[in-house]
C-alpha cells in the first residue's frame, strides 16, 4: 500500500467514524456517501439485491 493509498482510507475511515452517531445527531446522507467511499477503495462488494454493501463479509469472526 502506497502512502497516498493509506491517506485516503484513512480519511475515509475518520470521515465514517465522525459521521455515526444517534438519529438525532447523524447525518443519515453523509454516512452513506462516506461508506460507499470506504466501500469503494476496499472493494467491498454490494449485497446480491443492491441493498447496500456486504462489510459483514469481512468482519472478524465471533469467538463461540
Amino acid at each position: 500500500m502506497t502512502k497516498k493509498e493509506l491517506i485516503k482510507i484513512r480519511r475515509a475511515v475518520a470521515n465514517y467514524m465522525s459521521s455515526e452517531g444517534c438519529s438525532c445527531c447523524q447525518s443519515i446522507d453523509q454516512h452513506n456517501n462516506n461508506k460507499a467511499r470506504l466501500a469503494k477503495l476496499l472493494s467491498v462488494k454490494k449485497y446480491s439485491d443492491g441493498s447496500g454493501y456486504n462489510f459483514y463479509k469481512y468482519k472478524t469472526k465471533d469467538k463461540k
